[in-house]
């Protein structure tokens, strides 16, 4: 071999060893380049998930508010529907309300005249309630409706005891109102009178509305011997004409009968309670008659001491002052001087607390009194009977 020959090994040695250092930098260069590569990557792929989760809250922070929105929608439709709460109520009624003109003849005294009162279709059929007092000793009887078409009463029926009546007049497919629940009226609550006081017909001009409120549920009175003891004491202006037009809720139920206003007074009216009315209206559609359930008792409130202070009583329940001979009560053995302080699972504080229960029920129906004689406890069952026209007991 020569020397040149050795040269060129030489030389091509050193090239393959500077091409294999080469590559091998370029090589650690790139591992380099690709685990900065692949940190880049898994920082990106945290930032991502990062961003995923932001974006999972954005989410329900977006659910959440479109819940508020939500929320806040259906209390501004709540509010809208009460600033017109008042409005649509009456508007729902108003068709429902009649003006009754009555012709009347009273044999006890001979006299003759005209009257008009107001009243309430409560049946498509023509069925209308009102007072008695609207109604009684009627000769003929004449309805007008709110659209001024004006029929002749085909029959009227009363209530002998409570001042309820129904007339009836020859029709189809009148707009009837609904009973409202009266176990839900509550003082203060918000009510509206409605009818055509002072003979103001809808030939004349038309209906009246009043506002107020519940200003008492536990009113009580008698106008000549007509009971008032289940009524609804109200600041909204009754006027002679309103009677038997229908006192109204803000959803337009009839809680109340519009009956009396008290003239020397301000802002007092009484409309007698659904609670009661309901119950005769239907038995006078039925029947064409009512009956009261009836105990056989005259009672008064009882008054007790009160333990500790000298010379102070409160009212805890309800004293038998008399008991009628072969009544209920009677063959239940009720006695003079028992104290009832529980009515039909009700505690009673007054006569008219138990008066008002009473009159909600009917005859046929068995009640459970709680009562007290000579500071004994009894349970007394009484079965209750028709209340005979001829007694003053209740």
């Amino acid at each position: 071999m020569t020397t040149a020959q050795k040269w060129i090994g030489v030389l091509l040695s050193l090239v393959l060893i500077g091409v294999s250092a080469f590559n091998t930098i370029l090589l650690l260069d790139q591992k380099d380049q690709l685990q900065t590569a692949q940190g880049q990557i898994s920082s990106l792929q945290s930032q991502l998930s990062q961003a995923g989760t932001d974006i999972n809250t954005l989410k329900s922070q977006l659910t959440a508010v479109n819940g508020h929105l939500a929320t806040l929608d259906g209390q501004i439709g709540e509010l809208l529907k009460l600033s017109t709460a008042q409005v649509d109520a009456i508007a729902s009624v108003m068709a429902s309300v009649v003006y009754i003109e009555v012709d009347y003849y009273d044999r006890s005294t001979g006299e003759r005249g005209t009257v008009s009162g107001s009243g309430t279709i409560m049946d498509s059929r023509g069925y209308i309630l009102t007072n008695r007092h609207v109604v009684e000793n009627a000769t003929n009887v004449t309805v007008i409706l709110p659209n001024k078409q004006v029929y002749t009463a085909e029959d009227f029926w009363i209530d002998d005891f409570m001042d309820v009546a129904v007339v009836k007049i020859k029709a189809n497919g009148l707009q009837a109102a609904s009973f409202g629940d009266p176990s839900t009226l509550k003082m203060g609550d918000t009510v509206v009178a409605l009818g055509y006081p002072l003979s103001i017909s809808p030939t004349d001009g038309g209906m009246t509305v009043t506002a107020g409120i519940v200003s008492n549920l536990e009113n009580w009175f008698f106008i000549d011997e007509t009971p008032y003891f289940d009524v609804i004491q109200t600041d909204a202006a009754i006027n002679p004409g309103n009677s038997g037009g229908p006192m109204i809720n803000l959803t337009g139920e009839i809680i109340g009968i519009n009956s009396a206003g008290i003239l020397d007074a301000q802002n007092m009216g009484f409309a007698i309670n659904v609670a009661t009315a309901e119950q005769i209206y239907e038995s006078l559609v039925a029947d064409g008659s009512v009956s009261h359930p009836y105990l056989g008792i005259d009672v008064d409130d009882y008054y007790d001491d009160i333990p500790g202070f000298s010379g102070a009583t409160e009212s805890n329940g309800v004293e038998v002052l008399d008991v009628e001979h072969g009544s209920p009560a009677d063959l239940a053995g009720l006695r003079d001087g028992d104290v009832i302080y529980q009515f039909d699972g009700k505690a009673v504080t007054s006569f008219s607390d138990l008066l008002r229960i009473l009159w909600r029920m009917e005859s046929g129906e068995t009640v459970v009194l709680q009562i007290k004689r000579g500071g004994v406890e009894r349970t007394i069952t009484i079965f209750l009977e028709d209340r005979p026209s001829s007694s003053y007991f209740f």
